[in-house]
């Protein structure tokens, strides 16, 4: 009885706290109190109450609320919370969402078999928020049974979900059909995607993918050429007498755009770059330029 009166009371308390975080005049302070009161209850019964607050966090566009309920859903239920944590996830509402980030790709890898159950069907789903969320998250607990998947959503029409393909290649790291896929993503119509396929070719260092690499110093877009400098300069300690990238570079260092212009010249000084990224499997498994 004094169990099932102090769950009661936990419920009340989370209606509180979810009322109190709609409420843009509530004290923070008061709030934060109830929030650490329910992550160290991690009462299994208040689960589908909290998954419940969180849907509608996210329906109000709250930002915030999501924050607090989802971490309270995350050390409540665990891995178990993956899911709903993944739809909570996958709508963007303003925030960078980096704990939420780092809380999925932890889940993920704790039982990757059990996360690839509940992402595969996400990521050919017809929920297009959902289904880039899931692509993303897959390059946390890749299997080469999965580059199938990638070659079709690589021809899809949304470009977000084009770019979270990049970032998932990248997690198969030198596979030969991955790496094909990237190169035909260097043709993509979205600057931002080219930008994304760059970024993980260089990552990856394949001396076969240079040839592709260096036509796009010719592209119409300034980034994306800087983007093909600092790509390079990955490769330039392991290649560093290679004439067709040389040439590339000093055409990109006498660029008509003052970025691309300074990325030539640290990628021909062999410098560290700045705005490289740490490679697929770190950041939420795609390029941020």
């Amino acid at each position: 009885m004094e169990d099932q009166r102090a769950a009661c009371d936990l419920t009340l308390r989370l209606d509180e706290l979810a009322a109190g975080l709609m409420d843009p005049d509530c004290d923070l302070d008061d709030l934060a109190g109830i929030e650490e009161e329910l992550v160290a209850a991690q009462r299994r019964e208040l689960i589908p109450h909290v998954e419940g607050h969180l849907a509608a966090a996210v329906e109000a566009g709250n930002w915030y609320a999501r924050h607090v309920l989802a971490r309270i859903l995350a050390e409540t239920a665990g891995r178990t919370s993956l899911a709903a944590l993944l739809r909570a996830y996958s709508r963007n509402l303003g925030d960078d969402q980096d704990s939420l980030s780092t809380t999925l790709y932890v889940l993920a890898q704790e039982d990757p078999a059990t996360a690839r159950e509940i992402l595969l069907p996400c990521a050919v789903g017809n929920d297009e928020d959902l289904r880039r969320s899931a692509i993303w998250l897959l390059g946390f607990v890749p299997e080469p049974s999965d580059l199938n998947l990638l070659a079709h959503a690589a021809q899809d029409s949304d470009e977000g979900i084009r770019s979270a393909v990049v970032g998932t290649l990248g997690s198969h790291g030198t596979e030969p059909a991955a790496i094909d896929l990237l190169l035909n993503l260097l043709d993509d119509p979205s600057p931002q995607v080219r930008i994304s396929a760059l970024s993980s070719l260089g990552f990856l260092q394949q001396p076969r993918t240079l040839r592709k690499i260096r036509l796009l110093a010719n592209d119409d877009n300034p980034r994306v050429r800087a983007w093909v400098a600092i790509a390079l300069g990955h490769f330039s300690a392991l290649e560093p007498a290679d004439p067709a990238t040389s040439s590339v570079l000093d055409q990109l260092a006498a660029d008509a755009d003052p970025y691309v212009r300074d990325q030539a010249t640290e990628a021909r000084q062999h410098k560290p770059l700045r705005g490289t990224t740490s490679g697929p499997g770190e950041d939420s498994g795609s390029a941020s330029p």
